[in-house]
């Protein structure tokens, strides 16, 4: 009897094994997030940092992963470049193509490339917002007419001689929930391809619509903590002011030698914001340091370059123990583009595998210099140009190293009267983007797996 309920006893403990065993299996093959499960081929696409040269895409070309139609390392390529002729941010027709492209790449962007991700948005007192980060609807529309979906590593290119438009498309995936370890960054763009001795093509790509969205199945994978919102830079800077116990850094990637910015509104852009000057707290970060063209330069020539930043007064830099000890970094500049040239640097080169953070303030200058209440008057005696409410707490004003009135200047300030809402939100209630983003759910229908059958529909 003891023998037979011995027998009995393994056949059970057998099943259940193998019931765990299948069980692992399927977590193994599907996981929770997609990008981040191990699969047989996990390794063909993971890189020392998001930067790769044309010599890896090339053999991932000859591997046949991109555009593939399956697969745990499928290869999809977006070419973030301008183009005239190009209207829409699918995958039609038009001269880009003609003219010649890495093969396999599609076109995203249309005639102005970053209109592809950025948006007129609400934010902190203001019901209009220029250049912010585009709404999921949006990454949606161009993650499904590229083919992508979870297991989908994204190579971004330009055709151009900036890097703007592809780490603008870096920034606001890495926003959206895309693991930087499926975002990659082509040194050189398409030039670079050309000069390895690689050939262009002129053949339209073929690209079966993918049913994968960022935020499916009651989630969503938004990554707000990466991006810096008005409220939370107000207390940012504050919290610098006060001490910097944080060790943040502030990088302002487009302030001149003379310390006082010049920003126009990024709407009206023929007109500027009421006020200029710097930050407080924040350092001059010349791109030139870290980025020729499209081409970036090392971890330690980025780290040299952090250390050298100028603050304020034209003189204090950052150096090298205030840097190694930094735990935030903040990018910013006017409109939220130059700025997320620097985020890639940081996040993914210098940084790539760290602790720290690295912050991308989309709103920048042409929002921060937009927050000042009516009743400000110039040195000339004139209004200022400011139009929030009387003692709004949004006023950035008291926040300014350097604080110079456009008015003074004789410039244009433009009038963004009809942007106030009429009654301004507190800083709890003023996150309006983020807190839209993190309750958006994607509209598409069948498996996560996209149109792709990659994920083997889990």
């Amino acid at each position: 009897m003891s023998k037979t309920n011995w027998r009995k006893g393994r056949i059970v403990l057998a099943s259940l094994l193998s019931a765990v065993a299948l069980v692992s299996l399927v977590m193994w093959g599907c996981g929770t997030s997609g990008y981040d499960s191990p699969s047989v081929t996990a390794s063909t696409t993971q890189t020392a940092t998001a930067l790769i040269e044309p010599a890896t895409l090339k053999q991932w070309a000859d591997a046949g992963l991109v555009n593939q139609a399956g697969g745990y390392d499928r290869v999809v390529i977006l070419d973030i470049s301008s183009n005239p002729s190009a209207t829409s941010t699918d995958n039609t027709t038009n001269a880009y193509y003609t003219v010649g492209h890495i093969p396999g790449a599609q076109l995203i962007g249309g005639a102005s490339a970053p209109n592809a991700f950025q948006e007129t948005r609400p934010e902190g007192p203001l019901e209009v917002t220029g250049s912010m980060v585009c709404s999921g609807a949006t990454i949606d529309a161009v993650i499904q007419n590229a083919g992508i979906d979870k297991y989908t590593t994204i190579v971004l290119t330009t055709n151009g001689t900036s890097a703007l438009n592809l780490t603008r498309a870096y920034a606001t995936f890495r926003y959206w929930g895309i693991p930087k370890n499926r975002l990659k960054v082509l040194q050189g763009g398409n030039a670079a391809w050309v000069t390895a001795g690689y050939a262009l093509t002129s053949n339209v790509p073929t690209i079966q619509r993918s049913t994968y969205g960022v935020a499916q199945n009651g989630t969503t994978n938004v990554n707000t903590d990466m991006r810096v919102s008005l409220s939370e830079m107000i207390d940012y800077v504050k919290g610098i002011v006060a001490g910097n116990t944080g060790k943040t850094y502030i990088l302002d990637t487009v302030r001149p030698d003379t310390q006082i910015s010049s920003t126009t509104d990024l709407i009206v852009t023929t007109q500027y914001t009421p006020f200029d000057g710097a930050v407080k707290g924040s350092y001059r970060f010349p791109l030139a340091n870290v980025i020729t063209g499209v081409t970036f330069k090392t971890a330690d020539e980025i780290k040299t370059a952090i250390s050298a930043a100028v603050g304020s007064d034209a003189v204090t830099t950052i150096g090298d123990a205030n840097r190694d000890a930094a735990k935030t970094f903040i990018t910013m500049c006017r409109a939220g583009n130059n700025a997320s040239q620097a985020y890639f640097v940081l996040d993914g080169i210098a940084y790539y595998n760290s602790t720290v953070n690295v912050k991308w303030y989309d709103g920048s200058l042409g929002q921060w210099n937009l927050m000042a209440s009516s009743d400000h008057l110039a040195l000339n005696g004139s209004n200022a140009g400011g139009k929030l409410h009387v003692g709004s707490i949004w006023d950035t004003t008291s926040l300014m190293d350097n604080l110079t009135w456009n008015v003074d200047r004789g410039r244009t300030i433009v009038d963004y009267s009809a942007r106030v809402l009429g009654v301004e939100p507190s800083y709890a209630d003023g996150n309006q983007i983020e807190t839209a983003d993190k309750a958006y759910r994607s509209t598409v229908t069948g498996t996560t797996g996209g149109g792709s059958t990659g994920g083997g529909g889990c």
